[in-house]
């Protein structure tokens, strides 16, 4: 008797995860971000002539690694995970790959012809070049934003699906974030070729790039952490408060961020300070209490799986020590750790800056090394982290190719985030009184792109020989 074809109703089926946003991620984070990051390390921590480009160089820096390695990275993972918190497939799965043909065009024009205007004058091809990066990119960023926002309405009983229901407020952030960004970012590149300048006006693209970690970055990263980091590392189950805490969070960064608009800090700039100053005791506050409620570094309530373990079989070997694998995917929690002691370090200066403002004594302590410990600490050991443990699955695969890379990323990861940050927190006085410690210091700075930059190789080598494994 013949069978009859199984055809499957796309009403119902969930769309295919599409590896090429996480291959286009690394390719932008090795031979764009993280090298122009490795180059300005360098020239800034041996005291190189800076050059007429530089500023230029460090905006390109900034918006590739943003959009290019982490915000790929997160809508590639995004467009595969929320549709099934949702039991919502994605409307139109033909729109996911032309996502990532608009956003990898958008990167490749801003990251080839912004530096090349940067150094080279004015030209009006390069201008075309960079204001067409953004708008490809906005382009790419609407049609995103609007599948996912057709899911999430999508869903006909949100109490019925509480793994979504909890962490909504974090996604919906995600999403309102990604398209507030696309869309000042197009405005400030019109501006810049109006004005027939090199750089974006820095006020308004610094307070772009707040507006990228506060409302993108760091609410889908503890959206994921809170629903996947308690089935990989045997947490806590999410039964407390997620979603007020989402709240909590988007309220406090409300209150730091709205002062620091450009238009608003004219207005009165010694409030904007205080409010501001205010909502970072308040944000640093709040993301320290989502720490410790996930459970991830302090490991005081029991695992989710307490109640459900039972004897292992006579043939089946035990799994590690207090984790649910059998280290095929290496000691990817290491990665995983060192994120979020980095982004503990991160609440706490950013607690203490604004405590000390609020006092009126300002702190010798520079914007961008609290901005590393998110961006390069955080959201960068996060993603070493969780990509070696979720992506072989995701490729149908049942191990990491190589448990020794991951064992590199971390050690060259750490290293190099340590290298980027601890120089611009030590204390000149005490620089200035240990012998050879300002050469150590511009040392370990200098290096320290060039550290991160083979720590994303090693990651980048390890899941493509993943991928291509039998």
């Amino acid at each position: 008797m013949s069978t009859l074809p199984v055809i499957s109703d796309p009403k119902t089926t969930q769309a295919e995860f599409q590896i090429g946003y996480i291959w286009v991620a690394l390719a932008t984070a090795v031979f764009a971000g993280f090298a122009i990051g490795a180059h300005l390390a360098f020239i800034i921590g041996f005291d190189f002539s800076l050059g007429r480009g530089f500023a230029g160089l460090v905006q390109t820096h900034g918006h590739v690694q943003l959009v290019g390695w982490a915000g790929l990275f997160m809508i590639g993972i995004s467009l595969h995970i929320i549709p099934r918190l949702a039991s919502v497939p994605i409307a139109n799965p033909r729109w996911i790959p032309r996502i990532l043909w608009l956003m990898a065009g958008g990167l490749l024009l801003r990251s080839l012809a912004h530096p090349t205007l940067a150094y080279r004058g004015e030209s009006a091809f390069g201008y075309w070049a960079v204001v067409g990066s953004g708008l490809l990119e906005w382009g790419g960023v609407g049609i995103y934003v609007t599948l996912l926002l057709r899911t999430l309405r999508g869903v006909r009983d949100a109490k019925r699906q509480p793994a979504l229901l909890s962490v909504r407020p974090f996604f919906a952030t995600m999403l309102a974030g990604w398209m507030l960004y696309a869309s000042i970012n197009l405005l400030l590149l019109f501006d810049m070729a109006w004005r027939g300048d090199v750089v974006m006006d820095p006020a308004w693209n610094q307070f772009d790039i707040e507006i990228f970690i506060g409302l993108v970055l760091l609410p889908v990263a503890f959206a994921f952490s809170s629903r996947m980091l308690p089935l990989y590392l045997a947490l806590r189950a999410p039964d407390w408060p997620v979603r007020g805490t989402a709240y909590a969070y988007v309220v406090s960064l409300a209150v730091q961020v709205i002062p620091s608009i450009p238009l608003v800090s004219g207005l009165d700039p010694e409030v904007a300070r205080i409010v501001s100053s205010l909502g970072s005791l308040l944000k640093g506050g709040v993301i320290l209490w989502f720490v410790w409620q996930l459970d991830i570094l302090t490991r005081c309530w029991d695992a989710w799986t307490v109640k459900r373990e039972v004897a292992p079989l006579p043939d089946k070997r035990p799994a590690r020590w207090g984790l649910p694998d059998y280290g095929e995917f290496g000691r990817f929690e290491r990665l995983v750790y060192a994120a979020y002691t980095w982004l503990v370090l991160a609440a706490l200066f950013e607690m203490l800056v604004g405590g000390a403002s609020l006092l009126g004594n300002p702190l010798p302590i520079a914007t961008d090394a609290i901005r590393h410990m998110v961006l390069l600490g955080f959201i960068t050991h996060l993603i070493f982290g969780v990509s070696v443990r979720v992506i072989p699955g995701l490729l149908k695969k049942r191990c990491v190719a190589s448990v020794r890379l991951v064992d590199a990323t971390f050690w060259l990861g750490s290293t190099a985030a340590a290298c980027r940050v601890l120089p611009l927190l030590a204390p000149s006085s005490l620089i200035d009184a240990v012998p050879g410690s300002a050469l150590i210091a511009q040392a370990a700075f200098g290096f320290s792109g060039m550290i991160g930059l083979v720590a994303v190789t090693c990651l980048a080598m390890n899941l493509w020989k993943t991928a291509v494994a039998e």
